[in-house]
């Protein structure tokens, strides 16, 4: 990935600072990079030894385009260093950046036991007055909640704030969306305070500075929001195929409107990730806890949860049944431009499909499923051999370039399922495919003509008065 030399236009009305970020995953790693970029000296804590090597040795542990270059510049600079020991990383630091999981409970709530511990451990080592920014998604009301549990862990005569900075940053496009933010929000009850933190970023940068309760509930209603636009747009598939309208056509026109837009506007196998199931989950919880149900966040859940098994149960209609069937499946992360495998609609496609009976074989250009039941090969024609039936459950780029006659005479079958619309559909069906998707039918499928309408029609033509019999 080239970064855009934009990102550099603002960084001199930063500041640079020695700041503290806790946690070294997706978060805590592309914030550590990019503000070390900004300017800062950015001292990053990483409790997992095997991670912490990795970094050691200048070895980035995730796929983030752009991630790498960043990193490697900065620990060569000495603007970023990474440790585990947690006294040394907040000697003389006033802003501590907490990057830690918050990974669902079976109730759906966020478990807030990583963050907890974190926020105690610098507590307890702060040399100064510090604040404690919480980028980590939690329930409204965690921040103040944090502030008081940790107060009592600083040294004598040190204070503890805790501000809300939630991350807004899609995998894949981590970088990216660091250096071109839609929105910075701060959420802090004190101004000056609110400023010290903006003031971690360029001044040009959009800025909403609200309360801490309202900055925490901003990033759970955008993910919700774009949990109910994927499940809609799976749902309006639905219709387009059994009516026979043409989807693209459809969610493309819908999207056209700039007051909905056609971002996350695309049907698929649902979503999935460490972000969009989770966030959902914990606004549920949130809105249920205080007494509002959200019914539109409820019945996103229920859209996502049946999506898959509506895939499955398509590809087993296509070919009659999956019982020893060979299925390839080519995609394994949960989207294309990531390694992240968490809460994936392609592996819980995989477990279906063998759940069924199938013997599956899958392939991602990247990402890596270590579990049993997970047949994993390393190139996508290899998985196609043999195979009666194939699944694309991830838009990667490179599936979108497949040789449709090599596909042919590596594949025993001609069913082809595009469960995320990255294929060209001519050419297959000229190769011999019979190429489905998702709001697009089997050869079978029959859209009835809608009676009641024509009825009305007739209806209206009679003469005045005159009832038909």
């Amino acid at each position: 990935m080239n970064l855009d030399d934009s990102r550099f236009q603002a960084s001199e009305s930063v500041e640079p600072t020695r700041i503290c970020v806790i946690g070294a995953g997706y978060v805590g790693l592309t914030a550590a990079a990019c503000l070390s970029e900004l300017g800062h000296e950015v001292r990053c804590v990483e409790v997992d030894a095997t991670r912490l090597a990795a970094l050691a040795r200048a070895e980035i542990p995730i796929y983030e385009p752009g991630l790498d270059e960043l990193v490697t510049r900065h620990t060569s600079s000495g603007r970023l260093t990474f440790t585990d020991d947690m006294a040394s990383a907040m000697d003389g630091v006033s802003v501590a950046l907490l990057c830690v999981g918050t990974p669902p409970r079976s109730d759906g709530e966020p478990d807030l036991r990583q963050l907890g511990r974190a926020a105690t451990a610098a507590a307890a080592a702060a040399t100064s007055d510090v604040a404690l920014v919480v980028k980590s998604t939690v329930p409204p009301g965690t921040c103040e909640a944090l502030e008081l549990f940790v107060g009592g862990h600083a040294p004598d005569g040190l204070r503890v704030r805790v501000v809300s900075n939630p991350e807004f940053l899609r995998e894949g496009r981590a970088v990216w969306d660091f250096f071109h933010p839609d929105r910075v929000v701060v959420g802090a009850d004190d101004s000056d305070l609110a400023r010290v933190v903006a003031g971690l970023y360029p001044s040009s940068w959009p800025l909403v500075a609200c309360s801490r309760r309202s900055a925490e509930l901003v990033k759970y209603a955008s993910n919700t929001f774009l949990a109910v636009k994927i499940s809609f747009a799976n749902e309006v598939a639905a219709l387009c195929e059994a009516l026979g309208a043409e989807t693209d056509k459809v969610l493309g026109g819908v999207g056209l409107d700039a007051r909905i837009g056609g971002a996350f506007l695309n049907p698929g196998p649902g979503f999935g990730g460490s972000c969009l199931p989770k966030d959902l989950s914990g606004f549920i919880a949130v809105a249920e806890s205080a007494g509002r149900p959200s019914e539109v966040a409820r019945a996103a859940q229920r859209a996502n949860d049946t999506a898959l098994i509506t895939l499955a149960a398509k590809i087993e209609s296509a070919l009659g049944s999956l019982e020893g069937r060979t299925i390839a499946v080519l995609g394994l992360a949960f989207k294309a431009g990531t390694d992240d495998t968490r809460f994936s609609p392609a592996v819980a496609l995989v477990r279906e499909l063998e759940k069924r009976g199938a013997h599956v074989r899958a392939h991602d250009p990247i990402a890596r499923v270590a579990e049993p039941g997970v047949h994993q090969v390393a190139d996508p024609y290899e998985a196609a051999h043999g195979a009666e039936a194939l699944v694309v459950a991830t838009g990667w780029e490179q599936y979108r370039e497949l040789d449709p006659l090599r596909l042919r005479e590596a594949m025993s079958g001609h069913v082809i399922m595009d469960a995320v619309g990255v294929l060209a559909i001519e050419p297959l069906r000229d190769a011999g495919f019979d190429l489905y998707g998702i709001g697009r039918g089997l050869v079978t499928s029959f859209a009835p003509v809608l009676w009641r309408p024509l009825e009305w029609m007739l209806d209206a033509g009679q003469p005045s008065g005159v009832a038909n019999p």
